[in-house]
């Protein structure tokens, strides 16, 4: 919500002292008014449309219909309001069920009062006011409403570069923003899941991740997808990175594999964002892109990893991929021009962004976006060149003669990943 009114929740759950504890913890937070309870499905179907919540507590269990029932026929009725379900159990099944059904959040008893507090938040952001149906016609329960899909050509771009620190993340999130504003439908995909930094740069507190996914396999499809999704107030949605490492571990090819089919069925661009190593993550990734932005600065070091990258798209036989260079942190006391560099690669750098420290980190700092902290700023304007050179057709191609050979990099070693006819 950006109206900077109070969050209006109505708890639902047969257990009266479940209700008042919420209720009575829920009533230390300024920006939350708990406007009603109800301890039964139609008891809260009938307070929606009376008090107009922008925010549900749905508990499973009721006695008169199941809590993922009541959630469908809620989300039918009043599509604008968000429902978070409680339950006491974590079953994958029982997730995806409230998802179908439009939950936009799933908690599991016990839970900590932060948590339920940060979901209530972050779902209301994006929540309407309730109103009733039209006498005249009769709500019937439906799926969750997805964004219908689009043209199967969208764009997959994929944001690289071998030398850690060059700015990925930082250039990956503001092209999306971008991008967004241009009235494309963006996905962000965090994949550097280790370490991954675009939920920081997002100022996004919590979110599902690369982990509900995993939880998920074997049951995706594009209305679970979508809810896996973070959307933030500029309208890109996001697949966030895990939130440790040992969580990481558990993400595997096939589940970038498995979900991206249904990402590019919700989106115009794709973006991932990537980790500086040729893991088999990483590769991924750059075999589904059909556009590949490779990120470097004026160091002999970033211009080292650049050749080799060069090198290694050769062998991986990537002669049909646009690939754009593009050259951060350009500054005249670095000693190396572009020039320079563009004669070491052979190849053009056609976005250079200038080196200005300053407001680069005083927008991460305060959790902005630099293209929205900063609109006018140079930065900013070499943002906007490069969403039209991507759709305007102004980017290298690489020349290569390899026609097909596949192979990775794997401890070093460049090995054969598919046999050649």
């Amino acid at each position: 919500m950006t109206s900077g009114l109070p969050i209006r929740v109505l708890i639902v759950d047969d257990v009266p002292e479940s209700r008042e504890s919420i209720q009575r913890l829920l009533s230390f937070e300024p920006d939350i008014h708990v406007v009603g309870q109800a301890s039964r499905a139609q008891e809260a179907l009938e307070l929606t449309a009376r008090l107009q919540p922008t925010v549900v507590l749905m508990d499973t269990t009721l006695p008169d219909m199941d809590g993922l029932q009541a959630t469908l026929t809620l989300t039918a009725q009043f599509p604008g309001v968000a429902v978070i379900i409680l339950s006491v159990e974590s079953d994958p099944e029982l997730l995806r069920q409230a998802m179908v059904a439009g939950a936009r959040e799933f908690l599991v008893k016990p839970f900590r009062f932060e948590e339920l507090v940060a979901a209530i938040r972050r779902v209301a952001l994006f929540a309407r006011p309730a109103s009733p149906p039209s006498p005249t016609v009769t709500a019937q329960p439906t799926r969750a409403a997805v964004t219908p899909p689009v043209d199967q050509q969208s764009r997959v771009i994929a944001v690289v570069g071998m030398k850690g620190g060059v700015g990925r993340t930082f250039l990956a999130s503001n092209l999306a923003v971008m991008l967004a504003r241009l009235g494309r439908r963006v996905i962000l995909v965090d994949a550097d899941l280790m370490f991954g930094d675009v939920a920081v740069l997002f100022n996004v507190p919590k979110g599902k991740t690369w982990t509900d996914v995993a939880h998920l396999s074997g049951m995706l499809d594009p209305e679970v997808v979508q809810d896996l999704l973070t959307v933030h107030a500029s309208g890109v949605h996001l697949l966030l990175a895990p939130y440790t490492p040992q969580e990481a571990e558990t993400i595997s090819v096939d589940h970038i594999q498995q979900v991206l089919p249904f990402i590019r069925q919700l989106a115009d661009v794709v973006l991932f964002d990537t980790y500086p190593s040729y893991s088999e993550i990483t590769l991924a990734v750059m075999d589904a892109a059909d556009t590949l932005l490779y990120v470097l600065t004026p160091e002999m070091t970033a211009i080292k990893d650049a050749r080799q990258f060069l090198d290694v798209i050769e062998l991986l036989g990537y002669t049909e991929k646009r690939v754009l260079f593009v050259l951060n942190r350009v500054h005249p006391a670095a000693g190396i021009t572009a020039a320079d560099i563009e004669e070491s690669l052979k190849q053009s750098c056609l976005v250079r962004f200038p080196d200005d420290a300053a407001p680069v980190l005083r927008s991460i700092n305060e959790g902005m976006l630099f293209v929205d902290r900063y609109p006018e700023h140079r930065i900013s304007e070499e943002f906007q060149r490069l969403a039209a050179i991507l759709f305007e057709g102004e980017s290298t191609h690489i020349s290569t003669e390899s026609q097909g050979r596949r192979r990775r990099l794997f401890g070093g070693l460049i090995l054969s990943r598919r046999a050649t006819s």
